[in-house]
């Protein structure tokens, strides 16, 4: 493995091989899996989230399978609807299946894509609010407000403390 450092703190990784890779990536969930407390795993379908990055703060809705299913059903493509019915399936088995590593799939918001973006985080990098934190941060224009924010860390650090304890 090779890292290779870029401006603003970031680094690119390459690889000598696929199972290199695959290997760095499989520790890297390992880690993830390691780190997330109770709360975090709790986060399921329909829930709302937030997801801190460096100085970014996104927002989600991650979908229920009905959204998702609606929204792959409505997305132009060809194909015949039986072909199209059998695509969605495919892609909600996929979903399902990284759902059990705890990769959540939904729309992300953030003051830089304001709009919205589709994807997937895993659970050790979100934490659960509630549809109004959700819907302030929208009238807000996905700026995050002190009480929130506050409300956050304390929600955290007690989780983190509740975890080492145990």
């Amino acid at each position: 493995m090779r890292e290779q450092e870029l401006p603003y703190g970031h680094t690119v990784i390459g690889f000598d091989s696929v199972e290199e890779m695959n290997e760095y990536m499989a520790k890297q969930e390992q880690d993830a899996v390691e780190r997330t407390l109770p709360r975090q795993w709790e986060i399921g379908w329909g829930s709302y989230v937030i997801r801190l990055v460096e100085d970014l703060v996104i927002w989600a809705h991650i979908f229920t399978e009905e959204e998702f299913l609606e929204l792959e059903r409505n997305a132009e493509g060809p194909g015949t609807p039986e072909e199209i019915e059998e695509e969605v399936q495919a892609e909600l088995a996929q979903l399902r299946e990284g759902y059990n590593l705890g990769y959540r799939y939904g729309k992300w918001f953030s003051v830089i894509e304001p709009a919205g973006e589709y994807g997937d985080a895993h659970v050790s990098s979100l934490w659960p609010i509630t549809k109004a934190d959700f819907a302030t941060g929208r009238l807000n224009d996905w700026e995050i407000g002190s009480p929130l924010m506050d409300r956050l860390r304390a929600e955290i650090t007690e989780a983190i403390k509740r975890k080492e304890e145990s």
